[in-house]
């Protein structure tokens, strides 16, 4: 009923060419009916844009964690010889191109995270983990994964007959580059 209230309220205001302002806590509500949002902490306007866009791009890590789960790692760029690292405030460290020594934050969504099933991508980050928890949504599975000591979400997709990892279990998981915001500290 509350899917349908919603199309219907979309059809209405789009059949009446009406501006309308909607205000709302549900993240999906505001995606779905929604050509601009402003997002407020407070009473502070945090960001405003189109739905993808805050999703996508968001300013800081409250408009990431408001608009859906999102991993945020926090820690600092070091060079090195080898060129430039990034290293998590719990000693998780890879390959991360920056322009200088910065402390950030790198934010990126669950869906993000592919599991390695054989060998990953050329050009991807790849980190390995302990299943902490596992949590089947229908369309799809949700796992918590300790990778050196910060707690990482991963959604892969549910299919028939898939391979799926039980608490305890050791699995790679792989992430491009290009899904990662960085934010400065």
């Amino acid at each position: 009923l509350r899917e349908q209230m919603r199309r219907d309220l979309l059809e209405l205001q789009r059949q009446l060419g009406l501006t309308t302002i909607f205000v709302t806590h549900d993240q999906e509500e505001a995606n779905t009916i929604s050509d601009r949002i402003a997002v407020l902490d407070q009473g502070v306007i945090q960001q405003v844009g189109a739905p993808m866009e805050l999703y996508d791009n968001p300013s800081n890590k409250f408009v990431a964690d408001f608009l859906g789960t999102a991993n945020v790692l926090n820690g600092h760029v070091e060079k090195t010889p080898y060129g430039s690292h990034f290293v998590s405030d719990n000693g998780i460290h890879f390959p991360y191109a920056a322009k200088e020594q910065q402390d950030l934050s790198l934010i990126f969504r669950p869906q993000s995270l592919g599991i390695c099933h054989g060998a990953a991508e050329e050009g991807t980050i790849q980190l390995e983990g302990k299943v902490m928890h596992r949590e089947f949504l229908g369309h799809l599975v949700r796992y918590g994964i300790d990778v050196g000591g910060e707690m990482l979400m991963v959604d892969d997709p549910h299919l028939r007959g898939a391979q799926h990892y039980s608490n305890g279990s050791t699995i790679r998981v792989a992430l491009k580059p290009d899904e990662i915001v960085a934010l400065s500290q």
